[in-house]
């Protein structure tokens, strides 16, 4: 989602039949065969850089961006906000084909880092802190499913999460690759 998207809670006329416990994982791809505008895709790999936090401002009632202004910050369904903060983090994964910058936002980073949204707000005032953070990460086998997207002001693909999951399971990966 993003500061165009609109969330319909309990539309009128649409019912939901059947609800599944476990989120659909996407397709498995090399990185070398992703393709722009890719989606729903899993990838498998190790984090071998992990770029500062960014923390940017949304609207503490509607958690959508909020634009700055020229006194305050503005959202663009409360007007006039003092905004609280989200954060985004990117990393770089190899899979042993290529590598790929990845794109955490809010609930993926702190999947990712196993911490609190208190605990990554503290880094805001105390980016320093956060070295030893990156530092754990490194090496770090991930699962990501999410979708690829052509960054036009770098020219390179990038691969956004919608989904991480920072312990895959070595059983399931080992059965996996048997079945290939």
């Amino acid at each position: 989602l993003n500061d165009r998207s609109q969330l319909l809670i309990n539309p009128k006329g649409e019912i939901v039949n059947e609800v599944f416990a476990e989120a659909k994982t996407g397709s498995r791809k090399e990185i070398k065969n992703l393709n722009e505008n890719d989606n729903d895709v899993e990838l498998l790999g190790t984090i071998v850089q992990v770029f500062d936090l960014r923390f940017y401002e949304i609207c503490p009632r509607c958690g959508k961006r909020a634009k700055p202004t020229a006194a305050l910050f503005e959202c663009a369904e409360h007007g006039n906000v003092i905004p609280a903060y989200a954060y985004v983090l990117n990393a770089v994964l190899d899979d042993g084909t290529e590598t790929i910058r990845c794109v955490f936002f809010r609930n993926n980073v702190e999947r990712l880092l196993n911490l609190t949204q208190e605990q990554l707000l503290k880094f805001r005032s105390e980016p320093a802190e956060f070295e030893a953070v990156k530092n754990e990460l490194l090496g770090t086998i991930i699962k990501v499913n999410g979708r690829a997207n052509k960054n036009s002001m770098f020219n390179r693909l990038e691969f956004v999460a919608n989904n991480v999951d920072p312990k895959p399971n070595p059983e399931e990966e080992i059965k996996r690759l048997s079945n290939n």
